[in-house]
C-alpha cells in the first residue's frame, strides 16, 4: 500500500488524543476544568452540587469586568478536577464546547490571573479582539498561526490544553503543549498584541482549518472518498474546487465556498465542463454568491432529472 503524504492542511501543533481519561490526567500536572459561565445560568449550582463544596473561582470576580456587560457569571469558571467532576465534565460541558481541561501548576492564583488577560487579544491596528479558550476553532487556529514567543504568551502558565472538537461527525480529543522556550514567563495583565504576520498566519491557519472540516463532511457525505485509496483524489478534487470557487467565481463567503464545493462532488462533472448555462450563472459576480449557487443547484438538479 502507498503511503499517503499529509494533506496540505494537516495539523502542525494541534495533536488528536486516541483516548483520554482520569487514571491518565491524574498521573501528570495538576488538571483544571475551565467552564464557561455562557452555557448555564445554573453553571455554579451545577458544580456545587458536584463538588459538595466552594472550591471553584470565578475569572473575572474582582476585576474591571466583574459587574459590566456581560458579567463575571458568563466569563470563565476555574474548577480543580477530580474523578467526579472530570466524569460529569465529559458527559455534559467538555463535549458541548463549554469546557476544557487545562494542565497547570497547583496554585491557581497565577492561573487566574493569566484566564483574566485572554479575555481579548489587541490586532495589529490595535483595536480589541474578543477571545475564549472555549471557542475551539478560533484557539485551535491560534495554536496553529502563532510563533512560539506569542503561542508562549497564549499558554502562559499552562502546560496543556485538552478540549473536544468543534465537529458533531466526530468524537475528536485534541491537546495542544505549551512550547519549549528560553525565556521566563511574565506575569502582565496587558492582552497579547498580534502583528501583522500573525495575522497573516492566522488567515492560512483559518483557511487550512476550513479545508480540514471540508474533507471531514465530503468523506462522510460521500463515502467512495473515505476509503484510503482515494485519498489523493479527496485532495486533488479539494484543492481544485476551492480554487475555482474562490479564484473564478470570487466566492468569499466560506458558506458558499463549501456550496459550490459540495455541489461538484454531488453532480457529474461533465455539467460544469459543458454547460454554458450553469456557466453563466456561476461566473455573474454582480449576484450574490448564496443566490449564485441556489440557481446553479436548481439548475443542477432539473438537468440530472432530464438524463435519468
Amino acid at each position: 500500500m502507498n503511503t499517503i503524504d499529509p494533506l496540505p492542511w494537516s495539523r502542525q501543533v494541534v495533536s488528536t488524543l486516541p483516548c483520554t481519561s482520569w487514571a491518565t490526567l491524574e498521573q501528570g500536572p495538576r488538571p483544571w476544568l475551565c467552564l464557561s459561565g455562557v452555557h448555564s445560568k445554573a453553571l455554579e449550582e451545577d458544580v456545587q452540587a458536584i463538588t459538595k463544596g466552594f472550591d471553584y473561582r470565578w475569572v473575572w470576580r474582582n476585576t474591571a469586568w466583574e459587574y459590566g456587560s456581560p458579567g463575571y457569571r458568563e466569563g470563565p469558571l476555574l474548577v480543580p478536577l477530580d474523578e467526579a467532576v472530570y466524569a460529569h465534565a465529559v458527559d455534559h460541558w467538555i463535549t458541548r464546547q463549554a469546557g476544557l481541561i487545562l494542565l497547570a501548576p497547583a496554585d491557581g492564583d497565577d492561573l487566574v490571573i493569566h484566564l483574566q488577560r485572554l479575555r481579548q487579544l489587541t490586532a495589529p491596528d490595535g483595536f480589541p479582539l474578543g477571545f475564549s479558550l472555549h471557542a475551539a476553532r478560533q484557539l485551535e487556529e491560534l495554536c496553529e498561526a502563532l510563533p512560539t514567543e506569542r503561542l508562549s504568551e497564549l499558554f502562559g502558565p499552562i502546560q496543556r490544553l485538552i478540549w473536544h472538537a468543534d465537529d458533531e461527525r466526530t468524537v475528536e480529543w485534541l491537546f495542544a503543549d505549551a512550547p519549549a522556550t528560553d525565556h521566563p514567563q511574565t506575569v502582565t495583565d496587558e492582552p497579547i498584541a498580534l502583528t501583522h504576520d500573525d495575522e497573516f498566519a492566522l488567515n492560512q491557519a483559518s483557511f487550512a482549518w476550513f479545508m480540514r472540516d471540508c474533507a471531514r463532511e465530503f468523506r462522510h457525505r460521500f463515502p467512495v472518498y473515505d476509503h484510503p485509496d482515494n485519498e489523493p483524489v479527496l485532495r486533488r478534487y479539494l484543492i481544485h474546487f476551492a480554487n475555482e470557487a474562490i479564484d473564478r467565481l470570487a466566492l468569499t463567503a466560506e458558506r458558499d465556498v463549501r456550496h459550490y464545493m459540495e455541489l461538484r462532488f454531488r453532480y457529474p462533472h461533465d455539467f460544469f465542463a459543458t454547460d454554458a448555462s450553469l456557466r453563466n450563472i456561476l461566473l455573474q459576480r454582480q449576484v450574490k454568491g448564496k443566490q449564485r449557487l441556489s440557481n446553479a443547484e436548481a439548475l443542477l438538479a432539473a438537468r440530472t432529472a432530464a438524463t435519468s
